[in-house]
């Protein structure tokens, strides 16, 4: 595995066709990503189609300002990890 922070691999996913609220856009991937730190987390993955999906698929962390105070943690397709 690799030893970037933030890195891991597509562990499960579903993807979300219908939206809890009128502000999301769908279809988006929801997934559990096991980190190469050793714990898995629940977060939404970015720049992938869900045509795309693969389990093993090794994925980066990409950090999300959402506002002064908020700055979440989404993962996009690693590339050379």
């Amino acid at each position: 595995m690799g030893g970037e922070f933030g890195a891991g691999t597509w562990y499960s996913y579903t993807v979300v066709h219908r939206a809890p609220r009128p502000q999301f856009e769908v279809p988006y991937i929801v997934a559990i990503i096991a980190l190469d730190e050793g714990w898995h987390m629940l977060s939404n993955v970015l720049e992938c189609a869900p045509a795309d999906i693969a389990v093993d698929l090794r994925v980066r962390v990409n950090f999300r300002t959402m506002s002064d105070e908020i700055t979440l943690p989404y993962f996009v397709p690693a590339r050379g990890i």
